[in-house]
C-alpha cells in the first residue's frame, strides 16, 4: 500500500509541475491565478506526504488511524487536482 501511495504521489507532483508550467506561459491576468492554485496544491501534496511518512512509522490500530487519514488526504488533493486542471485547460 504505502509503495502504491507513493507512486500516486508522484503522479501528483508531475500534475502540479505541469500546472505550474502552464502559468509560466499564461497571460498576465491568469498566471496569478494558476500560481496560486499551485502554492495550495503544493500544501496538500506536503500534507499528503507527511500522512505517508506518518504511516510508515505507525503500526496496528494507530496505522490504521493514520491511513484512514492518509486516504482522506489523497482524495482532497486528487479533488484539487482535477478542479485545477479542469480550471485552467
Amino acid at each position: 500500500m504505502l509503495e502504491k501511495l507513493e507512486g500516486q504521489l508522484k503522479i501528483f507532483d508531475a500534475e502540479i509541475q505541469k500546472l505550474s508550467a502552464k502559468a509560466e506561459k499564461a497571460r498576465v491576468d491568469l498566471k496569478a491565478d494558476i500560481e496560486e492554485q499551485v502554492n495550495v496544491l503544493k500544501q496538500q501534496r506536503d500534507s499528503a506526504r507527511k500522512k505517508l511518512d506518518d504511516l510508515r512509522s505507525r503500526s496496528g490500530e494507530a496505522w490504521e488511524e493514520v491511513r484512514e487519514g492518509a486516504d482522506s488526504a489523497w482524495r482532497e488533493l486528487r479533488t484539487s487536482i482535477d478542479r485545477a486542471i479542469k480550471k485552467f485547460e
